[in-house]
């Protein structure tokens, strides 16, 4: 098959399954090029997607790799599908395969730029603050065990920004995140001192849209973008019932519009940091009555 120019986000996802999936059964390029038949480099391109993939030829790798008959029908499938632009994946009780691929994409990426309207990325956010908001939002009742998994994926995701060299994180706050009390008046106080925290960072970015701007892009909802070093950038969207992962040009083009338009009317980093210290400071004597 003809090496492809610009792996679509599903032929990424695959690929990167496949590298994961390799390590994890102990086994170097070589050792699976050797066993299938096929060059070392021949595996190297299949892994980082710089070569059109073959259904059968990632059955057979999968096979090698004892994986199991579910796991391995989802990759085939997704696998089938890869030269299809976007990905859109309803979402279930358990963590999504879109939410592993959110992962990976965010700790391969070199810029973030996260727009949240309502509430803290979660990038951003305290162990606290996590599981009231993801308790809170639930349509259902969660379990402990379910809580948990939730807030440990979630919080496992900050681990990029601990990096020697994080991506860079652009965040843009609408203020509502900061009032709406969720957890309660100690929980949002913890938050807030824990966001001024992380924007002191050298790569991290935090500016606050105040609610006097009227109307802006941002009023139709979350996104984030991400930026890569020889990848195509793509869009992540989420809601209730879907996770979405765009990438055509004419997609991109106009969430980076939204972006800059919505960066046009933040506060600076400095007028920012003042009122994220302001409302901390409401929330923590709210906190004590």
């Amino acid at each position: 098959m003809a090496e492809q120019a610009r792996p679509t986000v599903r032929s990424r996802q695959v690929s990167g399954e496949l590298r994961r999936l390799r390590k994890k059964a102990g086994l170097t390029s070589g050792e699976v090029g050797a066993r299938l038949g096929v060059s070392q480099s021949k595996i190297s391109r299949i892994e980082t997607g710089a070569v059109g993939l073959r259904v059968e030829e990632i059955a057979a790798m999968l096979g090698l790799y004892h994986v199991p008959v579910t796991e391995r029908e989802e990759i085939l499938d997704l696998a089938r599908e890869a030269a299809n632009p976007g990905w859109v994946q309803a979402r279930g009780p358990r963590l999504p395969d879109q939410w592993q691929a959110l992962i990976e994409f965010e700790r391969t990426a070199t810029a973030l730029w996260n727009y949240e309207p309502l509430w803290v990325p979660g990038l951003l956010q305290t162990s606290d603050y996590a599981r009231a908001i993801i308790d809170g939002t639930a349509a259902q009742e969660r379990t402990e065990s379910e809580l948990d998994t939730k807030v440990a994926a979630r919080l496992g995701r900050q681990g990029i920004l601990s990096r020697a060299l994080p991506p860079e994180l652009h965040v843009l706050l609408y203020e509502p995140a900061l009032r709406v009390p969720v957890g309660g008046a100690a929980v949002m106080a913890g938050q807030l001192r824990y966001l001024l925290e992380v924007a002191r960072r050298p790569r991290v970015n935090v500016r606050v849209v105040p609610v006097r701007v009227g109307p802006h892009p941002g009023l139709e909802g979350p996104f984030m973008i991400m930026g890569f070093d020889a990848e195509a950038t793509l869009v992540y969207l989420e809601n209730r019932v879907q996770s979405i992962f765009l990438e055509e040009e004419p997609h991109i083009a106009s969430y980076r519009l939204a972006w800059d338009g919505i960066a046009a009317r933040a506060l600076p980093p400095n007028l920012s940091a003042e009122l994220i210290t302001r409302l901390a400071a409401e929330w923590s004597r709210l906190s004590e009555e």
